[in-house]
């Protein structure tokens, strides 16, 4: 299924269980309401091979601002810190090298990682004080596409489930000693 921007991807194979009269749908990773692209669902008794699709990598083409900080880790967010310092692209590609491979990596307070049995995402809405554990997630290739404009640089990414581009987005800003 091709997700547009704007919806959850619960949202959306809600509209397709609704539209085709469905007993039993599953999707294979989430992506982000702000996210578009390529929603793996299951219909029927194949809703039982997700864990295997869920296990495959993944691919994601993403663009990271530079110099601003907010309370989710991606553009929907409260800027909560901002600097000038925006990174070369000879620096970037420094840095590129130290995530690839397993690498540890705490996922966005905006998500459906659990504390204490309940989903970060509604501590966050409920402001909540929390703080997410770190996770060994594996990357396989990360290209930088280009540096299109001063703030922002363009990015594909192969990596495994669980990775979280926005994390990876606000970890790399913060090597280069700025943010993203």
């Amino acid at each position: 299924l091709y997700k547009p921007k704007n919806i959850s991807s619960f949202f959306a194979i809600k509209k397709v269980k609704a539209r085709f009269d469905l007993k039993k749908i599953g999707h294979g990773g989430t992506l982000d309401p702000a996210a578009e692209g390529i929603l793996p669902i299951a219909i029927g008794k194949t809703t039982k091979l997700i864990p295997f699709i869920n296990n495959k990598q993944k691919k994601y083409i993403f663009k990271i601002k530079w110099g601003q900080k907010t309370t989710t880790d991606d553009a929907e967010g409260e800027i909560i810190n901002s600097c000038d310092y925006i990174p070369k692209e000879k620096q970037i590609l420094i840095k590129l090298n130290n995530f690839i491979g397993n690498i540890n990596q705490t996922p966005p307070l905006v998500s459906a990682n659990k504390v204490d049995g309940k989903p970060a995402y509604k501590l966050f809405r409920e402001n909540k004080k929390f703080k997410l554990k770190s996770k060994n997630v594996y990357v396989k290739n990360l290209t930088l596409l280009k540096s299109n404009s001063v703030n922002y640089s363009n990015f594909e990414i192969e990596c495994g489930r669980g990775f979280y581009v926005r994390s990876f987005a606000r970890d790399l800003a913060e090597s280069l000693g700025t943010f993203g």
